[in-house]
């Protein structure tokens, strides 16, 4: 064999070993699947610009590396949402990014409303959940409770060991509910606002305010909205 075929050789070789491993890291990639609800939404993976949507429920798909990213969901007017995950191997991830306006939508009712006067009322004496008394999530995975002006929640059981904090705030809890229909995220109401947030602590705990004015309290009564009253205001706002 010559000098020169086995330089082609190596050569050769050399570009079969890239190939293979390129071939088989690809193998590894997963997917990312979203259902975005808003068009013109953006998808930042790794702060890289991956999906843009251009309608309502969209489905998107984006095949990624089987390792640590990060993700950012964008929309004009709306509060970023952001998330940690770790795409394993072959793996297959979903995530339900939320969506909060910057600034609160809906309408008012007047003390002229026949609903006025029962609504406040219904807010009023709105009692905050006990570890007792827990509130449960709609599929009943979830059970969320105030104890000591903290926050608690727990999955299936509540030994000590399956108890978890999702926040402590300065000034009083008033009111305190499960997001819309999800197991993942609460709405609660202290100081001056109501607000948004996430049970997980671990990966980007997102939080948002829905609401701020001077003292809101607040009912959910349907997934898509709740009914604020702060001092003698009464508003349905969109969630």
């Amino acid at each position: 064999m010559n000098r020169n075929t086995k330089q082609w050789l190596f050569i050769g070789i050399g570009i079969a070993v890239v190939l293979i491993a390129g071939i088989g890291y690809r193998l590894g990639f997963g997917t990312l699947s979203m259902i975005i609800p808003l068009s013109n939404t953006s998808i930042f993976i790794n702060n890289i610009n991956k999906a843009e949507t251009s309608k309502e429920n969209e489905t998107v798909i984006i095949v990624v590396s089987p390792t640590k990213h990060s993700i950012i969901v964008s929309k004009i007017n709306y509060f970023p949402w952001m998330k940690n995950f770790t795409m394993p191997s072959n793996g297959k991830i979903s995530l339900s990014p939320i969506f909060i306006s910057q600034n609160a939508s809906g309408q008012m009712i007047n003390q002229n409303d026949p609903e006025y006067w029962s609504l406040k009322y219904q807010v009023e004496k709105n009692a905050l959940p006990t570890r007792n008394s827990p509130l449960i999530s709609k599929d009943e995975k979830v059970r969320a409770w105030i104890e000591g002006n903290t926050i608690m929640t727990d999955s299936g059981s509540t030994t000590p060991e399956s108890l978890h904090t999702v926040i402590q705030p300065n000034t009083v809890v008033n009111n305190l509910s499960f997001y819309k229909d999800r197991n993942d995220a609460l709405i609660f109401s202290t100081g001056d606002s109501v607000n948004m947030i996430e049970i997980d602590t671990e990966n980007n705990q997102n939080f948002m305010p829905i609401y701020r004015g001077e003292n809101p309290r607040f009912i959910q009564t349907d997934p898509n909205f709740i009914y604020v009253v702060d001092g003698k205001t009464l508003m349905q706002v969109v969630i």
